[in-house]
């Protein structure tokens, strides 16, 4: 195991992330980026949508807690369907950050997208919903960040041996519901946090797809994406940026919506626009000081993740 055969502690991850965050930042937002926007397109709503992985997530947690692991084919080999019994709504909204009387709603629209199926007074999620959860992407991007992550801690004689992309990907395919339990509780983590900072989280997915322009065209590479530094330098906004149409269409959020999610952003100072009506990313006063403090909580968060994830890798 990687905890006895190696230095890689959660601490040491921890800190490699911190120290290395402009070099992994691409990689981490695009994880991101791409996972909440195709998690809106299944339902039009991501809050549905973490209902349902957040159901399916009590599977994975079986596996956990009896010592079972099973691979990705093997977990979406069967058609089969999944006996809830009731649903605790209390539950889902304290562990979700969503009003008890939406959980109630969504979970009757659920059941209208055949999704969740009641018989009797048992509740079933439809083979169909399974499907939902079948993101070969988010595996990959999930697999190009952990071997960012073994690579760098190669460079830092954390561990003797590295792992590839592929050697990588295949060991998260064949402990899928294992490593995908603890990426599922990162992410209810992760969104309700961004939730709970901003308002919901459509606004946090436009505000995504600004970030992750400005990596790709590196309008900020001399500040750097460790937010903690940004008041100790200038930010001069560049004549790039992403419009308001392209937003839409890469967060299949209808454009009228987007707007109004472009305007809270702005208000709130998280964003700029140029002459152009291009936006990019500019916060400063409290929207900097939060996004400082909540992503200090995230790193601490994914470096668990990670930790976790390494521990089912023979990595010496």
């Amino acid at each position: 195991m990687i905890t006895n055969s190696s230095q890689l502690s959660e601490k040491n991850i921890h800190k490699i992330i911190i120290e290395n965050f402009d070099e992994i930042a691409p990689i981490y937002y695009k994880l991101l980026s791409e996972w909440v926007n195709s998690s809106f397109n299944k339902f039009q709503d991501i809050e549905k949508y973490l209902i349902i992985l957040y159901l399916i997530q009590k599977d994975f947690a079986y596996y956990i807690k009896n010592g079972l692991v099973e691979s990705y084919d093997g977990f979406f080999l069967y058609d089969k369907s999944l006996e809830l019994g009731r649903i605790n709504i209390i539950e889902i909204s304290r562990n979700l950050n969503i009003p008890k009387e939406s959980v109630r709603r969504k979970i009757l629209r659920l059941e209208e997208f055949g999704v969740l199926k009641k018989v009797h007074k048992n509740i079933y999620i439809d083979r169909s919903a399974f499907k939902l959860v079948q993101s070969k992407s988010t595996l990959k991007n999930l697999s190009t960040l952990l071997s960012k992550i073994v690579e760098l801690c190669k460079k830092n004689n954390l561990i003797i041996q590295s792992k590839q992309f592929d050697e990588i990907l295949n060991e998260i395919n064949n402990n899928f519901t294992y490593c995908w339990y603890f990426f599922c509780e990162f992410i209810f983590i992760f969104t309700n946090r961004w939730k709970k900072q901003v308002g919901d989280l459509e606004i946090f997915s436009v505000g995504m797809v600004i970030m992750w322009h400005s990596l790709v065209t590196k309008s900020y590479e001399a500040n750097g994406w460790n937010f903690s530094k940004w008041k100790e330098n200038k930010i001069k906004v560049p004549e790039t940026g992403v419009n308001t149409m392209s937003i839409s269409e890469i967060t299949n959020i209808p454009r009228p919506t987007v707007v109004r999610k472009l305007n809270y952003l702005l208000k709130n100072k998280y964003i700029s626009v140029n002459k152009k009506k291009l936006f990019n990313v500019k916060m400063k006063d409290k929207a900097l000081t939060d996004t400082i403090k909540l992503q200090e909580k995230n790193v601490h968060s994914l470096a668990y993740l990670i930790f976790k994830i390494f521990g089912k890798m023979n990595i010496k």
